[in-house]
């Protein structure tokens, strides 16, 4: 993010506006979070698939499965997450927190818009009040409505978006035009399993392997299921941009 004259008068804290109407802190941790993997989540007819990147640790010591980037939420509920790996952590539980008191409380599962509006409330305080910082995480969250599938996007500033296939983390922008042209062609957990797979390598600059990818599936009353390395080895077979390790050194993020 190229400086502007006057701007360091304005980031040294997320509580205060630029004179154009900027939380500069907010962009920076948006900007921390293209350092991250691309994270992608397609709906289709019967479920949800989400696909992420994840930066393969440098040490041959480490274990690339236990880098984690989809989370079950709750029964016919989960997420992916783009950014720094100990936020995202912070923020999975407190929206798996969110959905036991409201089922404590009602004595059902939670409307996943439900848990996005509590969540954003809560990342929302982060850019109001002072001695904090905005989390640098954004979120896909996923479930089950009247009306099929659904997903809703949260950034640090707290907003919501709904989608249908959206992307997150790096080159974000891209991969969601990518979506946006192809989504017409999903039709069942394959195709966009497919989709999602190819929209991560949208985002990806170099072939990566079938470590590198973090595949979940989530379907109605169903929990999340993640795909073990060697079943998603499986099913990216033969696909052009699965290729060579990319390894690199940023591990500590997501």
């Amino acid at each position: 993010m190229e400086m502007q004259p006057g701007q360091m008068a304005y980031d040294r804290a997320s509580t205060v506006f630029s004179p154009d109407g900027r939380l500069f802190q907010v962009e920076y941790a948006l900007q921390a979070i293209q350092m991250g993997g691309t994270a992608v989540a397609v709906t289709y007819p019967d479920g949800i698939v989400f696909v992420a990147f994840r930066n393969l640790p440098t040490s041959p010591l480490a274990r690339s499965a236990s880098i984690e980037k989809s989370f079950a939420i709750d029964t016919g509920i989960g997420c992916v997450t783009a950014g720094l790996i100990a936020d995202s952590r912070i923020l999975v539980d407190h929206l798996r927190l969110e959905a036991q008191r409201h089922k404590i409380l009602y004595g059902e599962t939670a409307p996943y818009p439900t848990l996005a509006a509590a969540l954003g409330t809560f990342l929302q305080q982060f850019t109001q009040f002072g001695g904090t910082r905005p989390f640098a995480v954004s979120i896909l969250l996923g479930g089950f409505g009247p009306h099929g599938p659904g997903i809703i996007e949260l950034d640090p500033s707290g907003a919501t978006i709904g989608w249908k296939a959206y992307a997150i983390g790096r080159n974000r922008r891209a991969v969601a035009d990518f979506l946006e042209q192809k989504i017409d062609d999903v039709k069942d957990e394959e195709s966009a399993f497919k989709l999602a797979v190819a929209a991560v390598a949208e985002g990806s600059s170099t072939p990566f392997p079938a470590e590198a990818l973090d595949v979940s599936f989530l379907e109605p009353e169903k929990d999340l299921r993640r795909l073990s390395t060697p079943e998603v080895a499986k099913r990216v077979q033969g696909l052009p941009f699965i290729g060579e390790p990319e390894r690199n050194a940023r591990s500590k993020g997501s």
